[in-house]
């Protein structure tokens, strides 16, 4: 090759990486405005890259519960913990093992990219999440599970460990793998009801026990109220109705009548064009409403 043509195509080169630099840097301008939008702070490039890159964003209180804590590594689970609370370390494992072997019979293989499970107490567990008397929580864009255990009730906890730390435990890492499920089929969480990604958890939270409920007991809601974020949120603060349990029996009753596989069909086949309830319709043959009617008449 002569040397005119190798600079030629140096040239051609330096202009291709240009553009694509120029791109990179334009995309991330554009993350950087919605990472702040999200979370209220004019956060710097740096950090912008960093959560770009590594589909992580530490808030500064995520920051500061890590530095205080000690930190055990499991697979893809880095768990940060206090020193009180080492006694939970076995246990949680466990706990992660069994959670991971339920979601994936339920959602099949996905990729399970690092995230953070912390320890935390009542006060900084309710600034992380956005709902009133939780005992754990998972944020998507935070890549962390929250998992509130109170320091005075270490031996309790692990006497009866199951409703008390094991199914904050089991509930949170489903959304951790319902997100990723979601994320690898191209589409967004967005897009999905409340309902389901809560039911979801609650089937996988329920594994090895036997749940009792009347159908009667509690009003029940229509599921596209109990669709989006507000409406959730009200949903839980009515006395008389339990949104829980009406996303689980939900999504359990597409489980026993449709087959585990029907979870992983309704993720793959809604998308911006074809919309859950859409979807929903075309794989039961059901409107919501009938679908809401058949779910109540299966557990009367």
């Amino acid at each position: 090759m002569s040397l005119r043509n190798i600079r030629v195509w140096m040239l051609i080169f330096s202009f291709i990486l240009i553009i694509f630099l120029v791109s990179v840097f334009g995309i991330l301008k554009v993350f950087q405005k919605e990472l702040n939008e999200r979370t209220g702070k004019n956060e710097t490039l740096y950090t912008t890259d960093k959560a770009f890159f590594t589909l992580n964003y530490d808030s500064d209180l995520e920051r500061k519960l890590k530095a205080e804590s000690m930190k055990h590594e499991y697979q893809h689970v880095s768990i940060f913990y206090q020193e009180q609370n080492e006694k939970f370390i076995p246990l949680t494992v466990e706990t992660l093992e069994w959670a991971e072997e339920v979601s994936s019979g339920i959602l099949g293989s996905y990729e399970k990219r690092p995230t953070d499970l912390i320890f935390m107490d009542r006060e900084h567990l309710q600034k992380l999440s956005d709902l009133d008397g939780v005992s754990g929580f998972y944020s998507n864009f935070d890549k962390v599970m929250g998992i509130h255990v109170h320091p005075d009730n270490v031996e309790s906890i692990l006497e009866t460990p199951l409703n008390n730390f094991q199914r904050p435990i089991l509930h949170e890492y489903a959304h951790f793998a319902t997100f990723r499920k979601i994320e690898e089929a191209g589409a967004f969480p967005d897009l999905f009801p409340q309902w389901f990604i809560e039911g979801i958890a609650e089937y996988v939270a329920s594994d090895r026990t036997e749940v009792h409920y009347d159908i009667n007991q509690y009003k029940i809601l229509p599921l596209e109220s109990i669709t989006w974020g507000d409406g959730w949120k009200e949903a839980r603060q009515i006395e008389t109705a339990d949104p829980y349990m009406q996303s689980y029996l939900s999504v359990s009753y597409l489980i026993q009548v449709y087959g585990k596989d029907i979870l992983v069909e309704l993720i793959q086949k809604t998308n911006d064009t074809e919309g859950f309830y859409t979807v929903l319709e075309k794989i039961t043959g059901k409107p919501i409403a009938e679908f809401e009617q058949e779910v109540l008449d299966y557990y009367r």
